[in-house]
């Protein structure tokens, strides 16, 4: 898919991704889109601002983006999935978070772990899990980060050791920064196996550090499992973001998630699709935090027309910065779509997607500080969802690997 510059402006105010006569996306993503645009018109403002204000979640607006088809869109129709590409799910994200729909994360990370289970998952998982997750029934979240442990997974403290006579694993750890943690009911969550497994692990090799990370599926109600710390973050508020405690939790042999040891193939297939995710997000961030600039600059001069401003010397003096920031946000979008196209090619690229991640995230952070900047003290209105913008954005450059990071990593891959 050949991705070029497609967002429109119109009469001073910025369209978002209006790309319905671009001949880049099929009739298919269109529609996913339109679904995406609907869903977002019939959330008022009042309610964005209240599920941030409040750091509410809103489980009601979960279930009914899985109703519509949001929280099953790029997976086979099996088990409930709706058949869509990756493209037309991050038309979805980029839409959803330009408006900071309330429950934009949650569904990026339940599509973030429902991706394992299809891809490593006995039938009987997939069977037991996945028809309840399209359905909204159940939410997923995925338990990676440790307090001692981010981008780190060799790094990982918690510990699970197989028990033999139940038949079970008994997990002690904690899990932190748990994007809807405290609303899941179903959990990917990754653990170091002590001791030996229920069936041996495959191919060891001495050395390597990560050899025994194993991937499970808890259940809420499994015993020993304990919702810890809720946090009341600076940006991404409403997403029931908190700890997860493990003291002797018991997870039966059954619900690991593909093969002892290998854990670390499992989330890292995964994340490399959610980094394209929140690129996405990240772009609608950057696509959002423009319009609401370009709205404040016709609101500032609303008894000019659109020429007259476009010819005033006010506007003159920021013409180059929206231009600038225009060019970041579009340059963000192509990055994005490249990867989404790889993920749907079947050939997800890792460093295209930390390009993207990198690129969106900084755009967003860049556009909406240069917005308030502009702005000034109108540019921190609440409805204008800069400043939201701005606190989500600095989130964006650290989960799912900081930026720091993935630019190491890239420079890695280059050099191999």
């Amino acid at each position: 898919m050949m991705v070029e510059a497609h967002s429109k402006v119109k009469s001073g105010v910025q369209s978002g991704t209006d790309i319905t006569s671009s001949g880049l996306y099929s009739q298919e993503q269109l529609g996913w889109l339109k679904l995406a645009r609907q869903f977002a018109d019939n959330i008022s403002i009042e309610e964005t601002m209240a599920s941030d204000k409040k750091n509410e979640f809103r489980r009601d607006l979960f279930e009914k983006a899985c109703q519509v088809g949001f929280g099953a869109l790029p997976f086979i129709k099996d088990f409930g999935g709706k058949g869509g590409d990756y493209t037309s799910f991050c038309l979805v994200n980029e839409e959803f978070a330009r408006r900071c729909v309330p429950v934009m994360s949650s569904v990026g990370v339940h599509i973030l772990c429902q991706e394992p289970i299809y891809r490593f998952g006995t039938q009987e998982q997939k069977e037991k899990y996945l028809t309840h997750c399209s359905s909204g029934k159940h939410l997923a979240a995925f338990g990676l980060t440790e307090p001692n442990a981010g981008s780190d997974t060799a790094a990982l403290q918690t510990q699970a050791h197989f028990d033999s006579a139940t038949n079970e694993y008994v997990i002690n750890g904690t899990k932190t920064f748990i994007t809807s943690g405290a609303s899941a009911d179903i959990f990917i969550v990754m653990a170091k196996i002590s001791g030996e497994p229920h069936v041996p692990f495959p191919d060891l090799k001495d050395g390597k550090k990560d050899q025994t990370i194993t991937a499970f599926i808890v259940e809420r109600g499994f015993p020993g499992f304990e919702i810890g710390q809720k946090f009341d973050m600076l940006g991404m508020r409403g997403y029931s973001t908190c700890e997860l405690v493990f003291t002797d939790c018991r997870v039966p042999a059954h619900n690991v998630l593909g093969q002892p040891g290998q854990g670390r193939k499992v989330a890292l297939s995964s994340l490399a699709k959610g980094r394209v995710t929140i690129a996405a997000q990240a772009t609608g961030w950057a696509q959002g935090a423009l319009d609401a600039l370009l709205k404040g600059l016709k609101d500032q001069s609303k008894d000019m027309t659109p020429e007259q401003l476009v010819n005033s010397t006010e506007f003159a003096q920021v013409a180059a910065q929206i231009g600038e920031l225009a060019i970041q946000v579009e340059a963000a979008r192509v990055l994005t779509y490249q990867a989404a196209a790889t993920v749907d090619r079947g050939a997800a690229d890792v460093t295209l997607a930390a390009m993207a991640k990198i690129t969106a995230t900084d755009a967003a952070m860049k556009v909406s500080t240069e917005a308030m900047s502009i702005l000034g003290m109108a540019g921190l209105k609440p409805e204008l969802l800069l400043e939201r913008i701005f606190r989500d954005a600095k989130a964006g450059q650290i989960y799912e690997g900081t930026n720091q990071i993935q630019r190491m990593l890239i420079g890695r891959d280059l050099i191999k």
